[in-house]
């Protein structure tokens, strides 16, 4: 009976101690309070990409967007305690040259041109958690504040009230805006996997201060992770100024990466 209970002992830990492994190495870090690799790459198609500067610091924009809607977040990492690792994530979003762009007649008019709209910043913080609640996979937590800084007044008729956009730009008319969610992760086999995550927005000072953003996606990873492509959706759910409104969108992407 000894034999058994040792035996059955050293297979929990060889499962943990191999599942430590994967924690850091095998998934990929979008999402969860894991850093990427020092000088590797991520190169996202429609997600934003990331690059590794230290092995406990990180730094994310997105290429094509950065020019009308910069976007740049920090990701730091504290360490592991008892299974569970800690990162913060701080960033600055601008959105004025964007919502200028927008603001036109026409084919791509989203806002009147009868507004202006000011120069204007949004500083967002946020906390992860990350745990594996099991082999192959990644649990992860999130909670963060975001403020609004406006250099002029901004009229609330100028909102884009479109889902995606709009609970990222809604800081902006009121704040401040919490977020809260969680990530699950993980992998059916070696190359191919799942990740499903939900995402709470809520703006202070409004009643149309509720958001929520449901993704699900299978995923398949290349041999040597120089490539992910993800396939599913994402539901969306937004108390806009007109009414509640609910959207279900396809999602596709693919990220390639550079380094180990």
């Amino acid at each position: 009976m000894k034999r058994i209970i040792f035996f059955l002992i050293g297979i929990v830990l060889t499962v943990n101690l191999f599942s430590q492994d994967t924690l850091t190495k095998n998934y990929w870090t979008d999402g969860t309070a894991c850093n990427i690799a020092k000088h590797r790459w991520e190169l996202g198609l429609f997600t934003a990409s990331r690059v590794g500067i230290t092995s406990k610091l990180e730094l994310s924009a997105h290429p094509l967007m950065f020019l009308i809607m910069p976007q740049v977040k920090i990701k730091v990492g504290w360490g592991e305690y008892s299974g569970f690792r800690l990162a913060t994530e701080h960033g600055l979003f601008y959105p004025t040259q964007f919502m200028r762009l927008v603001a036109t007649k026409g084919t791509g008019g989203l806002i009147s041109p009868e507004f202006t709209i000011p120069q204007m910043f949004a500083f967002s913080n946020r906390v992860l958690v990350s745990y594996r609640p099991f082999f192959r996979a990644l649990l992860t937590v999130h909670a963060g504040i975001a403020f609004a800084v406006k250099f002029g007044p901004l009229d609330r008729r100028t909102t884009i009230d479109l889902p995606v956009i709009y609970p990222r730009l809604a800081v902006f008319y009121n704040e401040p805006e919490f977020d809260a969610g969680i990530d699950f992760r993980g992998k059916f086999i070696p190359r191919f996997g799942w990740l499903f995550n939900v995402e709470n927005f809520v703006v202070a000072g409004t009643e149309q201060n509720y958001f929520l953003e449901n993704k699900g996606v299978l995923v398949y990873t290349s041999k040597k992770e120089s490539l992910r492509i993800e396939a599913g959706y994402k539901l969306c759910f937004g108390r806009y100024p007109s009414d509640p409104q609910w959207h279900l969108l396809p999602v596709v992407d693919l990220v390639f990466g550079i380094g180990r």
